[in-house]
């Protein structure tokens, strides 16, 4: 009587599977459906145009439920998103840092879209006006005859399309590097008596990544009210992020809905920011208070100084 062996075949379910990734050729076990690495699906089978609509839409439904479940926390829940953040639920969430950038770059570019039509009403208005008042550099600087500045502003006024270096050539001044920025300050300073909405137009693409480096500036000074506490810079951070995601959000809603009702969507804030203070740092009322007040002063003069640099600087390089 023969002796019959009978070998098992592959099950279905592990057809296909590799024994490492195919992304990051990570050790795997032929059991293993996804990568314990970087969570890449174990297969090699051809990608067919199935999978590829599963896969988009996969991605779309769980990016819209961190999204949704992210608004939702932020907004109707004042602190709560960033306490459960930095607890360590992070997947359902997204990103405090990419979705500060994504509501910032989407309420500049709103705003400029809706503004469109008054934009031009002021662009006409500023040309009248430029017509009608043309100054020069001189009296609104008050320069001293024969200073290198003196001379460089006339010379931009008689020739709009000049380069620093027929300035020096033609003027005879020293070519330094004192020079080269007054040059430059004064020529975009035309540029913008010329056209102030194009300078517009190039600040205010600008402004979101202000926003996004000026923040962990002001977390380091707004950190120091709670030093006694000894809460790590970055959980600050986060706390400051969404604060001003929420800001931006209900900034938007005003000048959408009605301007004239400002004040009313600032209290609201003011009234959403307390509410977070006393839920994320667990402070009595008057304390939060107390500090609420201070930080939100400190908050608007450092932001004014620093945005009236980046205006400096945005007319140095326009």
């Amino acid at each position: 009587m023969k002796l019959r062996i009978k070998f098992k075949s592959r099950p279905r379910r592990f057809l296909h599977r590799t024994k490492s990734c195919l992304n990051c050729d990570h050790h795997l076990d032929i059991s293993d459906g996804f990568c314990s690495y970087c969570g890449q699906k174990n297969s090699s089978k051809p990608l067919n145009l199935k999978e590829l609509l599963v896969e988009f839409f996969s991605g779309l439904i769980s990016y819209d439920s961190r999204f949704r479940k992210t608004i939702s926390a932020l907004v109707f829940h004042p602190g709560k998103l960033s306490e459960e953040y930095i607890q360590g639920k992070r997947i359902k969430y997204v990103n405090p840092f990419r979705f500060f950038i994504s509501t910032a770059i989407v309420f500049f570019l709103a705003i400029s879209w809706i503004n469109r039509d008054d934009l031009k009403e002021l662009k006409s208005t500023l040309e009248d006006e430029r017509i009608e008042n043309n100054e020069n550099f001189n009296h609104e600087f008050s320069f001293e005859e024969n200073s290198p500045s003196f001379k460089i502003a006339n010379f931009i006024k008689a020739n709009p399309r000049t380069d620093y270096t027929e300035v020096v050539d033609s003027l005879g001044i020293e070519k330094t590097m004192i020079n080269q920025l007054k040059f430059n300050f004064l020529f975009g300073y035309a540029r913008l008596k010329e056209n102030p909405i194009d300078f517009l137009n190039f600040l205010l693409p600008k402004l979101p990544f202000f926003l996004f480096f000026f923040i962990p500036i002001f977390t380091i000074f707004s950190s120091l009210f709670y030093i006694r506490r000894k809460i790590p810079y970055t959980h600050h951070l986060i706390f400051n992020y969404n604060q001003q995601t929420v800001f931006l959000i209900l900034l938007f809603l005003a000048i959408i809905l009605s301007f004239e009702s400002l004040w009313f969507w600032l209290l609201l804030y003011l009234f959403y920011l307390y509410k977070s203070m006393r839920k994320f740092y667990k402070q009595k009322r008057i304390k939060t208070i107390s500090k609420q007040f201070i930080i939100i002063n400190f908050y608007w003069i450092s932001a004014l100084l620093v945005l009236s640099s980046l205006a400096v600087l945005s007319i140095v390089f326009f």
